[in-house]
């Protein structure tokens, strides 16, 4: 399966007879997934990028969040989580915002600093915008990568609040990643 994450980056995701497939949380198979479907994928990233899913999870008609085109039930979809909370990804509402950074609180109350820059693609719904655009108090989706102890994100998402409510929704109906990893994979110290 391709997808296209929140930076406008495809993701590759690989699944097998063990990944588990819920629609409208219920049990699902992957025939019951259909180009545009917003998606959120469970999973480990390996090395080449690629997601090994261990769980792949969509609603009818709704939208978690939306990737670069926007719009709902548009052509590309989204993924929630592909590799580690802090490290791979950061999702949770911006605290504060001093240029080049903003200071989020991540979806399991650990709070995270992001360091922007030229490379950061900045979305919200169809527009690209500024950071200067962003508001405290705006819940946002990123992926990028910590360098020198801080998040450097490829892309952020700013999400409105329909887009957040189904996104916590389906954090819900997954199961909750919401939970602080175990020691051996904690995600990096928070920034403050």
């Amino acid at each position: 399966m391709e997808l296209t994450g929140p930076d406008g980056q495809a993701v590759k995701v690989k699944f097998t007879d063990q990944t588990q497939f819920r629609k409208d949380r219920q049990p699902a198979k992957v025939s019951d997934f259909k180009v545009g479907d917003m998606v959120a994928v469970r999973g480990e990233e390996s090395a080449d990028h690629t997601i090994n899913a261990t769980l792949i999870g969509a609603r009818t008609g709704g939208m978690m969040y939306s990737g670069p085109a926007g719009g709902q039930g548009g052509p590309r979809g989204g993924i929630m989580a592909g590799g580690t909370l802090g490290k791979d990804y950061v999702v949770g509402q911006v605290k504060s915002i001093d240029p080049p950074r903003m200071t989020v609180l991540r979806t399991d109350n650990v709070t995270q600093t992001l360091e922007l820059n030229e490379e950061t693609s900045l979305r919200k719904g169809r527009d690209s915008i500024t950071m200067a655009d962003i508001q405290v108090g705006e819940h946002i989706v990123s992926r990028g990568e910590v360098r020198n102890d801080v998040f450097v994100p490829k892309g952020v998402m700013v999400l409105n609040a329909e887009q957040w409510q189904r996104f916590e929704e389906l954090q819900a109906q997954m199961g909750g990643e919401n939970k602080p990893a175990a020691p051996n994979n904690a995600p990096p110290k928070p920034q403050e």
